[in-house]
């Protein structure tokens, strides 16, 4: 073995030359992968499989010294098996890091198609009057576009209640009461959220009254006079302050939608028996404790700041 080793120490040091050499002219021959450049061919090259073979031959000399011809042999053949078995193994774990990549892009796609592009709620759809909640929804999406509000989430809560809906109609029958429990409780909780983003279109119309924009390039400019600018800045104070409102008023509503996936994977994962019926009740609590702490919170003097 101690023979082998000195050997192959042996034929690969010479094998090191001629290797560097054709690096030196075409480094793509000669590197198993990434960036091909000279510097890696001499590290490689002229300083580690040098020093390896030296510490090898170092290491093998406890026997004496008496290189065998197949450690030769293997020394000098090595490399040209050793660079392509490298380079297979540098592509097929590129090859897999590129496939979980691609994996987990289309998964962020399919949720963010599912959470921006789904049951998008239509302005002009008559259809929508025959339900209240999506009338009042319709109603505050166009008045939300038209105060250039953001209108995302009208469409993100009426394609969880289009959800819902499905799922209970699945689960229960119409007369059932948990049925009639979880409509009016669903009933509540979409209340609330009109409310909010009704809220938000006050105090988006209210920025717009108050031009933030000419206030901000007001306050740029260096000649505005003194008595003028202290004007602006108690301005740009208010716009500050329905902007952190707002930005209150959508966590809050991102809250609930948060709730209602979790209410609707409960609910799907329901089975009709018995059994099915006390996990029901267990899930309306949770909707129901919900819906009493948001009432509460909206209901409590000075929960919010003033405009």
């Amino acid at each position: 073995m101690l023979s082998f080793l000195q050997g192959f120490s042996i034929g690969l040091f010479i094998m090191c030359g001629p290797w560097l050499l054709t690096g030196l002219l075409n480094p793509m021959l000669v590197l198993p992968g990434g960036r091909a450049d000279r510097i890696r061919v001499i590290k490689r090259y002229a300083f580690a499989l040098p020093f390896l073979c030296l510490l090898l031959g170092l290491t093998s000399l406890w026997g004496g010294f008496g290189p065998s011809l197949a450690g030769w042999l293997s020394g000098l053949g090595i490399l040209f098996v050793w660079i392509p078995g490298e380079r297979g193994l540098r592509g097929y774990i590129d090859r897999f890091k590129q496939r979980r990549h691609e994996k987990r892009v289309k998964a962020e796609q399919k949720v963010w198609q599912q959470e921006r592009a789904t049951n998008s709620l239509d302005l002009d759809d008559a259809a929508a009057l025959a339900d209240p909640l999506v009338a009042k929804l319709q109603v505050i999406k166009r008045r939300l576009k038209q105060v250039q509000a953001d209108i995302s989430q009208p469409d993100r809560f009426y394609t969880r209640y289009i959800k819902l809906q499905t799922i209970l109609e699945q689960r229960f029958q119409p007369g059932e009461l948990a049925m009639q429990r979880a409509q009016a409780l669903i009933q509540d909780v979409y209340l609330s959220v009109i409310r909010r983003l009704e809220r938000q279109a006050d105090l988006q119309q209210q920025c717009l009254a108050l031009d933030p924009e000419f206030i901000r390039r007001k306050l740029d400019n260096q000649t505005t006079p003194q008595a003028e600018r202290d004007a602006l800045q108690a301005r740009w104070n208010i716009v500050n302050s329905i902007n952190q409102q707002q930005a209150q008023l959508q966590a809050d509503n991102e809250k609930t939608l948060t709730i209602l996936d979790t209410t609707s994977m409960a609910l799907m994962q329901l089975q009709t028996q018995d059994s099915g019926i006390t996990e029901a009740d267990k899930v309306m609590q949770a909707l129901e404790l919900f819906n009493q702490r948001v009432s509460r919170y909206e209901h409590t003097p000075n929960s919010r700041k003033s405009s």
